[in-house]
């Protein structure tokens, strides 16, 4: 079969040319279902079907009252008390529909229930192929499998090697999926798909089908012309061209053209193979959410290892999941501070909202204040009134620390901060995200650049995050859209194309300000070295680079601003060059002082909206409509914060009214005063959780 021609198309737009939301600081929901985004949703997971749990293992004693209790009036009634106005369920874990079936009984139960109660309800449909009951039932299915190096099938794990990976490039496959999600939607009414397990079903090792091969080689032959591929490859022909076997290992260089290229194809087949589900879905009703787990941002090269790359992939989804260890957090004696606020600037990138597990009151706040409507997963656990000797608590092992177990004061402190969301949803619709600063996250020197462009790029996001810098995120879609920024920051973005420094060049002419950190430029966009390591600010009209280790330097371009800084001097606990920029990694850079004074001097001396205060209070900037609204968290909330100055400019005048809005209390209007020509009010105390709105 050939490869679809969306397939050659798709890369190149995926990769280079999409068009980005018509505000690229806001978010693009204009198309997406109007429920999420008018009411929120706060939901419980509940998406493994008895069979599987039973299969898996362990299982507590007793498991079958357990289950009766989860599909029953009463825990509903439970979880709409709390505050969840959604629950997602099981629907297909993959052993096959006939297997399922008595499943199915109990997930048209559970979705009863929750309507009557005014809840929406979401379907799990997972993606892996269970080799002990599937193949029985659809015999056709064991043509689907993927298989690593030694033809041997690829294993969902090595623990559950009962379930095998799919070839989502297969028609045949594609309409098994397709053929679920229409008895989801037409015969259960189902609000929202949830398609599980989207960041493992391409990995690097899965190039051994003929199948695959196949359209691996034709993908090279419909993408680029016989001249190319010599260009590329050193030779045109492609018959005895397969995917290259690359090994998992510390996070390394791309070099190799064939690597780069298996990877490209990659992101292309499963960017296709989510349109596909997308289209379909919205083709049976646009009001169902579409839903997949690609997991956020959290230092793993994904476009490499798994071939998924997010602007891509969420060009097609409305809301996506993060189950990564970067929940929040923060470690006193090491001014670390953990948060997935890089995964929900994504997200609100690409007007998707994002799923995580809000396991404590600082998850939960963390996701109130910078996703999209949303608040994540909150579980069965946080029903109060359970059945005597039924801990619904263990369901979360996997995702949670010890410390994170609830009890009754947790659940009601949980369930305030719920209901001060759905009791508030005026302050956190139609936000558009205030971004000053852009931070560039290139796709071939964020794939193919090794250890360095990742570090350097987290290392960047931290300084913003723990200094309150607006700013939000950068993809190859905003090469032809930097003038929306006031300064872009490039942190060891090596793998630069000629035309994307000439971009960056005219953007500083004209104005803008870049803040260059490392050895960004150093290579073209296929990991080919340029001739010297100043060519990149020679490309730029600037001569040579910065001499010197700890060498800065400040340049004057036309109308704008150059600020180089030589490299981040790493905190002695960076590890050196693993599989990926663990959070145990995301420290401030030693000299994260020079690099801020530097962003702040290319943005001419302060930014829009300016916080002074402790390292551990982060927060988020938007506007809505006229007004302005900061949110600010203590991520150290054993340690209340008082007299936090927020200053801003604001058109107009003096504002109308400022007001502060926390948990738990009245709002309380603030005082605004005039400061250096800006306006400038001040926070009495945060503890956890405050918004500011001025008006």
């Amino acid at each position: 079969m050939k490869i679809p021609s969306s397939i050659t198309t798709l890369l190149l737009s995926a990769l280079l040319l999409c068009q980005p939301p018509a505000d690229c600081t806001a978010a693009d929901s204009s198309d997406r279902p109007g429920w999420w985004l008018e009411n929120g949703i706060c939901f419980a997971g509940h998406w493994e079907p008895l069979i599987f749990r039973v299969r898996r293992g362990p299982i507590p004693t007793g498991y079958l009252r357990r289950y009766e209790y989860e599909h029953s009036p009463e825990a509903v009634r439970g979880l709409k008390t709390a505050g969840v106005n959604m629950v997602i369920t099981h629907f297909y874990k993959g052993l096959g529909m006939e297997y399922e079936a008595g499943e199915l009984a109990y997930t048209e139960k559970l979705a009863r229930h929750c309507r009557e109660n005014g809840m929406k309800v979401g379907a799990y449909i997972g993606s892996t192929l269970f080799n002990e009951t599937l193949y029985a039932e659809k015999p056709e299915s064991r043509d689907w499998v993927q298989l690593d190096e030694k033809r041997e099938p690829v294993n969902y794990s090595s623990s559950q090697y009962f379930r095998d990976r799919a070839d989502c490039t297969l028609p045949g496959y594609r309409e098994h999926i397709k053929g679920i999600v229409t008895t989801a939607i037409e015969d259960y009414g189902m609000d929202l798909i949830h398609f599980d397990n989207i960041s493992s079903m391409f990995e690097f090792r899965a190039g051994t089908t003929e199948n695959i091969r196949h359209r691996f080689r034709e993908y090279l032959e419909q993408t680029y012309t016989a001249e190319e591929r010599r260009e590329i490859l050193g030779f045109s022909e492609l018959e005895l061209i397969t995917p290259p076997r690359l090994e998992r290992g510390a996070m390394e260089p791309v070099y190799d053209p064939l690597a780069q290229e298996w990877t490209r194809f990659r992101v292309a087949a499963l960017t296709d193979y989510v349109r596909e589900l997308s289209e379909h879905i919205k083709a049976l009703d646009p009001e169902v959410v579409m839903e997949t787990n690609p997991l956020g941002l959290a230092g793993s090269n994904r476009a490499y290892t798994n071939g998924l790359y997010h602007p891509s992939l969420l060009e097609h989804t409305d809301i996506f999941w993060s189950e990564d260890p970067d929940h929040a957090r923060y470690y006193p004696s090491e001014n670390r501070l953990l948060s997935k606020i890089r995964s929900y600037k994504l997200a609100r990138r690409f007007g998707n909202a994002m799923f995580s597990y809000s396991n404590n009151r600082l998850d939960l706040v963390e996701a109130m204040a910078f996703n999209l409507m949303c608040l994540g997963d909150v579980g069965f656990r946080i029903i109060r009134d359970t059945p005597e000797d039924m801990d619904l608590d263990d369901s979360y092992r996997y995702y949670y620390t010890p410390e994170d177990t609830l009890d009754d004061n947790d659940r009601a402190e949980l369930s305030e901060l719920i209901h001060f969301f759905h009791d508030n949803k005026k302050l956190f619709r139609g936000l558009e995200t205030i971004a000053d600063v852009g931070v560039m996250r290139d796709f071939e020197s964020m794939t193919f650049g090794g250890w360095t462009p990742f570090l350097n790029t987290i290392q960047a996001e931290q300084v913003l995050i723990q200094n309150r810098v607006p700013f939000t995120l950068l993809f190859d879609r905003d090469w032809e859209r930097l003038e929306r920024w006031k300064v872009v920051v490039l942190a060891s973005q090596e793998n630069l194309s000629d035309h994307e420094i000439a971009r960056l060049k005219e953007y500083v002419e004209r104005g803008g300000a870049l803040a260059v950190v490392g050895s960004t430029g150093t290579y073209d966009e296929r990991r080919r070295q340029r001739g010297s390591r100043d060519s990149f600010s020679r490309l730029l009209g600037l001569g040579a680079a910065p001499a010197g280790k700890e060498k800065s330097l400040h340049v004057n371009l036309g109308a704008g601003r150059v600020f180089f800084l030589a490299g981040f001097t790493d905190h002695p606990s960076v590890r050196k060059s693993t599989a990926q920029v663990h959070p145990d990694n995301w420290y401030l850079p030693l000299n994260w002082e020079e690099f801020l004074e530097g962003l702040r001097w290319c943005g001419g001396g302060s930014f829009s909206m300016e916080i002074e205060t402790r390292p551990h209070v982060v927060a988020a900037h938007y506007k809505q409509g006229k007004s302005l609204q900061c949110h600010l968290l203590n991520y150290w909330p054993e340690r209340p914060v008082r007299h936090i100055p927020v200053v801003f400019d604001h058109q107009g005048g003096e504002p109308a009214r400022v007001l502060l809005h926390t948990p738990g209390r009245a709002p309380v209007e603030l005082t605004p005063g005039p400061y250096r020509g800006r306006w400038s009010v001040i926070v009495p105390e945060l503890v956890l959780y405050s918004i500011v709105t001025i008006d």
